[in-house]
């Protein structure tokens, strides 16, 4: 392990991209051995993603971009501090996703395990080659490759459900890459060539700008799953196993958010300011429709999937924040937007992670996804209820967790977009500030819902009250993500800096150097940062404090005994459900949950859920698979 420090940043990619695609083949090849085959599937993502973290830190710590060819790819690759930003969320949650693998591959059924052991590395290889590429073209075929895998992990159980899963999503993705391509055609034909780095020195004509950027953000929208952009977004990470969903959540739908970063505020030059308007208003409704949706999910997945939605919506607050700041020459609303945006991209991977992998233990071992036929699940299942607990916490920006810290960094950026000089500005900061406040209150109910439902109460089925703890890999995953958790919020004044440096590189503004380090974190402050650290650690630890003082006196005073005369024993029915828990949120936003009531599809609509088509679209991904592998390695 020691001889990949010594590798250099290209050395480390390659090795990384070879380990992911043969350790994948191997998988497939050896499925019908259990143990051997999950633990070269599940190691082998793990040596390749520590030398991407590796490499993602030597990139960031050089702070300049270069241009350079891998052995293994047939194009040039771009390592920069964003692109390295990308790198290293993606591999942090692919490392404990892996680790996750390792134990669902040995139990999975042969054919399930050697479909996805091969194309989960297949699909961290296409990522990883995405984050790195310097060509529109490599990098619109890397994404169209990612989705595919995404596509054939959906499907792999096939049932009706899965199968419309599928469906959505490959249409949702041959949508953006057809967007992609003709907004990369329009460049290229003023330009003439498809390398990022032509087209940051292209002046092209205002209206050349703003349709690129309208079919860019469609593109990149609809794999970063922006409302309206996103019906395959929820049955998708339903359908996938869970450390798939996972990746599907910190990695896949993070390439659109880069993209739009790229797009916005790094190709075309500065945005005008609509561009950044339309971004925030996009951003809040992800935001806030997301988490309001997520409420009314009975499936947990399909709840952390809308609450995926949620968090892109919060981070586009930061991206268009920083476009609003670029374009009426704003460096403080700039740097301190796309700081908080960029830190909770990161964030946003470790907590969600977590969750999905939590929630991939409790279906495992109880076989339920619906939180209905849950309950009382954290005496049995003590680890996996702590990891979650402490992971909805951070997801609902709750001190002293990471989500904590990168929503504040939004709140000031959204302060500042207040004191703007115009009056769009002045108007959209408070109302901006008061939706992301009324989307964590919506987080704050569901953390309430989703542990309160699912762990606590009476078991409400069997399968939930003969439930055991999980496989150690899985445990131990989901434990360490949310430890990261509470180390980058309690770390956050030490590690802001870093991303502050990373944002200075894409909008190219020393002042955000500044910014990281006084923003949020006044280095005149009279209290240190140490001492806040601690105080953030101490402080949820005074309720515990206060019970186990208390405890003494009062428990020897408690007794148990039969129900009183007209009483009458706890029962399973006596505990809040899922279903009555959201139910005042359903009618005070009836207008919004009953979108339609009443539907005759067209003869084109009601064949998209006919069979042929699913087999056809099947057959058509398995071709364009088989393609783009021999176009990107041949």
């Amino acid at each position: 392990m020691t001889a990949l420090f010594a590798l250099d940043p290209a050395s480390l990619m390659t090795l990384a991209l070879l380990v992911w695609i043969f350790s994948g083949i191997a998988c497939g090849l050896l499925a019908g051995t259990a143990k051997l085959s999950s633990l070269i599937s599940g190691a082998g993502s793990m040596l390749a993603c520590v030398a991407v973290i590796i490499a993602a830190v030597q990139m960031v710590n050089r702070g300049v971009p270069v241009t350079l060819t891998l052995p293994v790819l047939p194009y040039r690759a771009s390592f920069s501090p964003l692109n390295a930003l990308l790198l290293g969320a993606m591999s942090v949650t692919a490392l404990f996703s892996s680790l996750y693998a390792c134990a669902w591959l040995a139990n999975a059924r042969p054919r399930h395990r050697a479909r996805t052991g091969l194309l989960c590395n297949l699909l961290l290889a296409a990522l990883t080659a995405a984050a790195i590429s310097a060509n529109a073209a490599e990098l619109i075929l890397m994404m169209e490759m990612a989705a595919l895998c995404a596509y054939f992990m959906i499907v792999q159980a096939d049932d009706a459900k899965s199968r419309r899963a599928g469906l959505n999503q490959f249409l949702s993705g041959r949508l953006g890459t057809l967007c992609l391509i003709l907004a990369f055609a329009l460049l290229h034909h003023t330009s003439g060539s498809l390398d990022f780095e032509v087209l940051r020195h292209t002046l092209f004509t205002p209206g050349i700008k703003s349709l690129a950027f309208l079919l860019a953000l469609a593109g990149f929208g609809l794999y970063a799953g922006i409302i309206p952009l996103h019906a395959w977004v929820p049955q998708s990470h339903s359908s996938a196993p869970a450390h798939a969903a996972a990746l599907f959540s910190s990695a896949l739908m993070k390439i659109g958010i880069i993209g739009i970063v790229k797009v916005g505020l790094d190709l075309l030059g500065a945005p005008p300011l609509w561009w950044g308007l339309m971004v925030l208003l996009l951003a809040i409704l992800t935001a806030f429709i997301g988490g309001l949706y997520a409420l009314m999910e009975h499936d947990i997945r399909r709840l952390l999937a809308y609450h995926t939605l949620e968090n892109v919506g919060i981070i586009l607050l930061g991206v268009g924040g920083a476009m609003v700041g670029v374009a009426l020459n704003l460096p403080l609303l700039a740097s301190l937007a796309l700081l908080a945006g960029l830190f909770h991209l990161f964030n946003h991977g470790l907590f969600k992670t977590a969750l999905f992998l939590g929630a991939g233990e409790i279906e495992m071992q109880t076989g339920i996804k619906d939180m209905e036929k849950l309950g009382g699940i954290a005496r049995l299942m003590p680890w996996t209820a702590v990891a979650m607990l402490i992971a909805l916490m951070s997801m609902s920006a709750l001190p002293p967790l990471n989500g904590f810290a990168s929503e504040w960094l939004l709140y000031q950026s959204l302060f500042q977009l207040s004191a703007g000089p115009v009056f769009i500005t002045r108007l959209l900061g408070p109302l901006l500030a008061v939706g992301l406040a009324l989307t964590g209150a919506l987080a704050l109910m569901c953390i309430a819902k989703v542990f309160g439902v699912t762990f606590l109460g009476t078991p409400r089925s069997q399968a939930a009250a003969d439930a055991t703890p999980a496989p150690l890999a899985m445990t131990l995953s989901s434990v360490m993500l949310a430890l990261l958790c509470v180390i980058f919020g309690i770390a956050s004044p030490w590690i802001i800096p870093h991303f502050a440096a990373v944002a200075s590189s894409v909008l190219n503004a020393p002042v955000l150097q500044a910014a990281g380090h006084g923003a949020a974190f006044s280095t005149t402050s009279a209290v240190s940062a140490p001492m806040i650290a601690i105080l953030l650690l101490g402080m949820p630890l005074l309720p515990w404090i206060i019970a186990a003082v208390l405890r003494g006196s009062r428990l020897p005073n408690r007794s148990r005994g039969d129900a009183w005369a007209c009483g009458y024993g706890h029962s399973a029915d006596m505990v809040v459900t899922a279903t009555g828990f959201a139910q005042p949120l359903r009618v005070m936003f009836a207008p919004l949950y009953r979108l339609r009531q009443h539907m005759t599809p067209a003869p084109l609509v009601a064949a998209l859920h006919r069979g042929w088509l699913g087999i056809f679209c099947r057959r058509l991904a398995l071709i364009e698979l088989a393609v783009l592998l021999v176009v990107a390695f041949a």
